[in-house]
């Protein structure tokens, strides 16, 4: 999940041929595609969902979009020519639609947080426009073309045959275009409302006011969300239904939970005295039509949509067409509420205990300063004093061990300061960046008297800094190649003037850094797999801090041959 595309373009780029291939399985349920090609099949879709992630990319840089046509108006007009009627182009459309979603919900993408994905059923929708126009175009020329074949055919005696036929098709063009241009123009106001709202709750009710606008036999509409083995009203709109937000159906009782425990479709002719309406609330609105659908997201049910009509007892196939769209619509925009929901809470309650985290290692690391440095003062004191060689060799192990320590401490009052303040404060002045290194070399040779540290220097090294962050950075870095590096190689130190200041090199050899952890080597607690029980896995993060307190910049390159060099660039000014 933490490698999955953020931005929804990058993720439709990354995943095209799984949504393509998604896609034609899926597709196949249409009478038409079982027998075509897989070429034929997928036609210009390839070439839309590249057109449509750069419309994302666009959008989301502010840029003037236009959503895809070219490819709609090809894919509509071959469509036409192997056979396809005007509701199973809109279907390959909204096929892809629920591919697309599914994978992203599947996937647990960070995608599926972006503002782009009501963008994304705009583009589609625009499709669906393109397309069904185009089709009814073609098809009304078509039609013409039949007419005056119908015409024509009156000299032969055939007319009441070919006339008959081409009104039927004239009659089911002109239905199709009618129905799908009422369901585009709902769909946009979806996209549209989408837009506007971003919690769920507030946005649900406007889109049943959208249905209830769209589809004049449609007097009321609601919508029930699944919360376990319930059904809860969640929006409701049209004849006093509004006051039933709230109430709750068990799963397999009245229509509403008879649909989420079938996940089919349910129709009442007459809901005021149907005895599969058990609702009350419903029963006294006097409605005769009654239907309800399941909202999925996959194979998850996320709820059931219904509506109902007071004057018809059952509604047309258009409108019922144009409400599973909309309640398609309506499942992804709340499984999508509801993930960014869930996230808004998980990252609080991560923040909260990053906090608490901080706070408790600044705290500790402070309180152990103050007995550390006793211990410290009181080793350097015994170093002076007369001891045997037995008695030094503790010693040392004991200054060395409080030195690992006193650095430790360092390091987690510098990352917990960086936490805090985002920045570590620096007190630049003019110094010798030579001498800087040499006073923290000195200390590390002295600490690791078997291992060979070198310091090579070309040219004045008088640069603005902060003195002792800069010899923590060296000397971090430094502690990195004796702890990684090959024991028995040297570890070679040096500064060189460039244009843009000062560049520090560490090289050491050795096992050459692992691919996969480049990208995390300055991150905070990354510890190399050769680490041992050693460090926090702080070292190169405060690296990373001090040098981005000064304006630097650092690199790494890493391979069998040359070793591992960490860059420094310590700007001039």
């Amino acid at each position: 999940m933490a490698d999955e595309p953020r931005r929804l373009s990058d993720f439709l780029r990354a995943h095209r041929e799984r949504i393509l291939s998604d896609w034609v399985d899926a597709v196949r349920v249409l009478e038409p595609a079982k027998d075509l090609d897989q070429p034929v099949l997928l036609d210009s879709l390839p070439q839309f969902l590249d057109e449509l992630a750069d419309f994302l990319d666009d959008v989301r840089a502010g840029h003037p979009a236009k959503e895809p046509v070219n490819p709609p108006t090809i894919h509509a007009l071959d469509r036409l020519e192997v056979g396809y009627d005007l509701t199973e182009v809109v279907e390959e459309y909204a096929i892809l639609r629920r591919c697309i979603v599914e994978l992203v919900h599947d996937e647990g993408a960070p995608a599926m947080r972006s503002a782009q994905l009501a963008r994304l059923h705009t583009g589609i929708d625009r499709a669906i426009v393109t397309s069904t126009a185009r089709y009814h175009q073609a098809s009304e020329r078509t039609l013409r073309a039949l007419e005056r074949i119908s015409s024509t055919a009156l000299t032969y005696g055939e007319a009441d045959v070919i006339t008959g036929i081409d009104r039927a098709i004239v009659t089911s063009t002109a239905r199709y275009h009618q129905a799908s241009e009422r369901t585009l123009r709902a769909l946009e106001r979806i996209s549209s409302t989408a837009l506007t709202y971003g919690e769920a709750e507030a946005m649900l009710p406007e889109l049943l006011k959208v249905l209830l606008e769209t589809c004049a036999s449609v007097d009321a509409a609601s919508l029930l969300l699944l919360e376990g083995e319930i059904l809860r009203v969640h929006a409701a709109v049209g004849l006093g239904l509004e006051k039933t937000v709230g109430e709750i159906v068990p799963v397999g009782h009245s229509l509403a939970g008879r649909v989420a425990q079938t996940r089919g479709p349910i129709a009442s002719r007459e809901a005021a005295s149907d005895p599969m309406v058990t609702r009350e609330s419903i029963r006294r609105a006097g409605l005769r039509g009654y239907y309800g659908v399941p909202m999925m997201l996959g194979e998850e049910l996320v709820g059931v949509a219904t509506i109902g009509s007071r004057h018809a007892n059952e509604f047309s196939e258009e409108d019922r067409l144009l409400f599973r769209t909309m309640s398609g619509r309506a499942a992804a925009l709340i499984a999508k509420a509801r993930l960014n929901a869930e996230l808004t809470r998980r990252n609080a309650e991560l923040s909260a205990a990053l906090d608490y985290r901080d706070r408790m290692l600044g705290i500790l690391s402070h309180d152990l300063k103050n007995p550390l440095g006793v211990i410290l003062a009181s080793s350097y004191v015994l170093e002076k004093a007369g001891l045997d060689d037995a008695q030094k060799r503790s010693l040392a192990r004991v200054t060395s061990a409080a030195g690992r320590i006193d650095r430790m401490i360092k390091d987690l009052l510098d990352y917990t300061r960086a936490r805090m303040d985002r920045a570590l404060p620096i007190a630049r002045r003019e110094v010798d960046l030579l001498e800087v290194c040499k006073q923290a070399v000195d200390e590390l040779r002295l600490l690791n008297p078997r291992r060979v540290i070198g310091l090579d220097c070309e040219g004045s090294m008088t640069v603005s800094l902060d003195p002792d962050r800069v010899a923590r950075a060296v000397g971090n870095l430094v502690n990195n190649a004796l702890r990684y590096g090959d024991p028995d190689a040297p570890i070679d130190v040096s500064l060189r003037r460039a244009s843009a200041g000062i560049v520090l090199e560490v090289h050491n050899q050795g096992t050459p850094i692992q691919p996969d952890l480049l990208p995390h080597l300055f991150e905070a607690f990354q510890r190399g797999p050769d680490a041992g029980e050693e460090g926090l896995g702080l070292g190169l993060y405060i690296v990373k801090q001090i040098v981005d307190a000064h304006g630097g910049s650092i690199t790494v390159r890493s391979s069998q041959a040359e070793g591992t060099t960490f860059s420094v660039l310590w700007p001039a000014s």
